[in-house]
């Protein structure tokens, strides 16, 4: 009984005596200066650090808990972080930009904190929400995918299917989105991507715990934000813990992650690396398991890294990258499908102090490459290689005029190479090898006119080598914060995005004479405007509301007059139609948010949106776009319970997607589909609806921590239709369902 006792005593003695630290670094966001003697404070401990001569600050040997931090600095706004969790195997390293708080004479008001829902970049005054990974991670449904996480904000639905993370930004092509990282453009961050243009996939190449906060935009972005006319999701990745070595293995249904961080040098160096390679692969390759796929095989593996070396007066080089790959096996009696995609970035960014600014350059390379191939009877009769090998430059300087006004102006270069080749029963039908360029400009002024009102100007230029496409694109944001804690807000703009290279090279035969007709048509002109009124409830919670319209021209249409086809209406592929600028979309719709930030673990968030999408072909029709559901909200709630217990609910709800219904007699008739001409766009899939839970459960060891996790998607196995077709072999009218129940189970170690 005596021994017995001990060991219990032992237990509770060794569990309450771990600790841990909390260590960061104070910096003026747009000097990029550290900040000197700030105070921290540290709650529940009631402890108060203050920061050294370079921003550094320190909590050390901490109890495992969760903590609140709230910073103050003379010159500057608040900053308060409602929650940081301690686990044994991980120290908490925060790097905090500050921003000036401004004196005006003759005003008596005090300016409160920064909101946290404000965006990380301060000329983004509306349609913008900071991506809050410590938040984001918790949420059911989203597998610590980024683009399945940001489908939970206000406006963002799917293609219709939860088989992909397409995100569909106001009823938009996906298309239209803009993916940066490190503030530049990359490619299709997306494992087995729906074909030439597609900005999603089946899973993100990038594991949300790869991430720092990051920025959301869904309408009228700032000016420096080019070639994207739905949406922006600008991406920054984690830096290293830059004093202590540490390692993450993660085990789940969907990879084996393996994870390693630390210090780099002696002068305050870090790099972070992330590799992942499919579960299911292992598993089939090992013969451990029989699984019938269908004769499907699908395999993936991706990596991450970054290296941060500061210098003593050069300021600040970052070495970074994704990588990732994807292969398909099709396996058929008499046919076989085979598909191998990969993906590379590399860049390397410098970012150089000023004593009214900052210069922040950035030069990467990026390599998107797709090889499909089809055997019939072990004879290759298709062979399709799309290769985009290419350079891209950016450069800003960020000046400070004073304390109330700031100026950025930067420039964006891209060498966009294109290596096509398509070559059908020994017929070849594209062959391009060459390379053209994509030139963009910009300015932009954020300017507080007084301690409540701030406004934000500026233009953006472009200009595609290729066809000659140009265009000037004003942009123009403002915000009134009001005495009861109210902002309003509005925002407009002119927005547009370029086509896949592959769709200008579409190639059309007249005998033996190739022509394409395509290579000359621009992009379309969206111009987005947006009022919002965000009000604060409380501490830690919102209300908003934001109503948009968007009117877009000159869209690339069908030159066919009678044809319904719209660059507007499809989501990814090369049109075989011969396309003009004639085209015409308007968007519309209202938001709803209702947040409570994850305080006292505790959040919620509700979202809600009722919208309308339409567009017009060369007849001046107005038809439904297919991503006009009309209606679709979120419910996510999440609470943990003693720093060990995490239980997470999601319900979603949206109106189907739109289609155009089949002529069933007819298509009996021709034993093939037929549409119903009459009818395009009108029908509309029922609604589409799901509940998603997630648990947590940490166990905290000495020097490391476990986590135990099961996602559950589609917990009541929901039979929601996707898509109608016509199956021949039953002479009648079938349907293809989205994912029933998915359990995704995790253990993840960090030591």
């Amino acid at each position: 009984m005596k021994s017995i006792l001990f060991i219990g005593l032992f237990i509770s003695y060794t569990s309450f005596s771990q600790t841990q630290n909390i260590r960061g670094r104070l910096l003026d966001k747009h000097t990029q200066q550290p900040i000197s003697f700030a105070d921290i404070y540290l709650s529940p401990s009631n402890l108060i650090a203050k920061s050294d001569s370079v921003g550094n600050f320190s909590f050390s040997k901490l109890p495992l808990n969760s903590y609140q931090l709230r910073i103050r600095a003379l010159g500057y706004h608040e900053f308060n972080i409602p929650k940081i969790e301690l686990i044994a195997g991980k120290e908490s390293y925060l790097a905090i930009e500050l921003e000036e708080n401004p004196v005006f004479l003759q005003e008596v008001r005090v300016v409160a904190e920064k909101p946290k829902d404000v965006a990380k970049n301060e000329f983004a005054l509306v349609s913008t929400r900071q991506f809050s990974l410590l938040e984001a991670q918790r949420y059911a449904g989203g597998f610590q995918d980024p683009a399945r996480m940001a489908l939970n904000f206000a406006g963002v639905t799917n293609s219709g299917s939860d088989q992909n993370n397409e995100i569909i930004i106001r009823g938009n092509s996906p298309k239209g989105l803009l993916w940066r990282m490190e503030g530049i453009e990359i490619p299709n961050p997306n494992h087995f991507g729906d074909g030439q243009g597609s900005t999603s996939g089946i899973i993100s190449m990038i594991n949300s715990t790869s991430l720092a906060n990051s920025d959301f935009m869904s309408g009228a972005f700032p000016a420096e934000y080019g070639n994207a006319s739905s949406g922006v999701f600008d991406l920054s990745l984690r830096r290293g813990n830059n004093l202590n070595r540490e390692w993450m293995a993660t085990l789940s249904v969907v990879g084996l992650d393996v994870a390693s961080e630390g210090p780099l040098g002696k002068k305050g160096g870090s790099y972070r690396l992330g590799f992942r390679y499919s579960t299911l692969e292992l598993l089939l390759k090992s013969g451990l398991v029989n699984i019938n796929t269908g004769n499907f095989k699908p395999a993936y593996r991706d990596l991450n890294y970054l290296i941060e070396l500061p210098t003593k007066k050069s300021g600040t080089i970052t070495i970074w990258g994704i990588a990732g790959a994807n292969n398909t096996e099709d396996l058929r009696t008499n046919v076989s499908d085979y598909t191998n995609s990969y993906l590379a970035v590399g860049g390397i960014s410098h970012k150089l102090p000023l004593k009214n600014g900052h210069l922040k350059t950035v030069l990467a390379y990026t390599m998107e490459s797709t090889e499909i191939i089809r055997e019939d009877f072990s004879v290759k009769t298709r062979e399709q290689t799309y290769q985009y090998p290419s350079w891209r430059f950016s450069t800003y300087y960020l000046h400070r005029i004073n304390a109330k006004t700031q100026v950025k102006i930067g420039f964006n270069g891209s060498q966009l190479a294109y290596q096509l080749y398509e070559n059908r029963n020994k017929i070849t039908f594209l062959d391009e090898d060459d390379k053209t360029y994509y030139w963009q400009q910009f300015i932009q002024i954020n300017k507080r006119l007084t301690s409540q009102l701030n406004v934000t100007a500026g233009i953006h230029h472009y200009q595609f080598e290729l066809n000659n496409a140009k265009g000037w694109e004003p942009r123009l944001g403002l915000s009134w914060n009001t005495n009861s804690g109210g902002r309003f807000s509005a925002g407009m703009g002119v927005h547009s995005r370029l086509e896949p290279l592959s769709v200008y090279f579409y190639k059309r035969y007249k005998g033996k004479i190739a022509e394409m007709p395509n290579q000359s048509i621009k992009p379309a002109v969206s111009l987005h405007q947006v009022i919002a009124y965000d009000q604060r409830l409380g501490e830690n919670t919102r209300l908003k509301v934001e109503a948009y319209l968007q009117n877009i021209s000159h869209a690339p249409v069908d030159s066919n007059r009678n044809s319904p086809f719209s660059l507007l209406n499809y989501s990814s592929g090369i049109p075989t139609q011969v396309l003009e600028n004639v085209g015409k979309g308007e968007n519309k719709g209202i938001e709803l948010t209702i947040e409570r930030f994850l305080s006292n673990d505790f959040y919620y968030l509700l979202t809600a949106s009722v919208f309308d999408t339409k567009y017009q072909a060369k007849k001046n029709v107005w038809y439904n776009t297919q991503f006009n559901n009309r209606y679709a909200a979120n419910l996510l709630v999440g609470k943990d319970f003693r720093q060990k217990f995490s239980l997470n609910f999601r319900y979603l709800v949206r109106g189907g997607n739109r289609y155009t219904p089949i002529n069933l007699a007819e298509s009996i008739r021709r034993n093939t589909t037929v549409l119903q001409s009459n009818r395009i766009m009108e029908g509309q899939y029922p609604t589409f609806h799901r509940l998603d839970i997630s648990f947590a459960y940490k166990v905290n060891r000495k020097q490391h921590t476990w986590t135990f996790r099961a996602d559950l998607q589609n917990v009541i196995n929901i039979n929601n239709i996707i898509e109608e077709f016509y199956d021949g072999r039953i002479k009648a009218l079938n349907y293809r369902y989205a994912l029933p129940l998915i359990p995704i189970f995790s253990t993840r170690v960090d030591f």
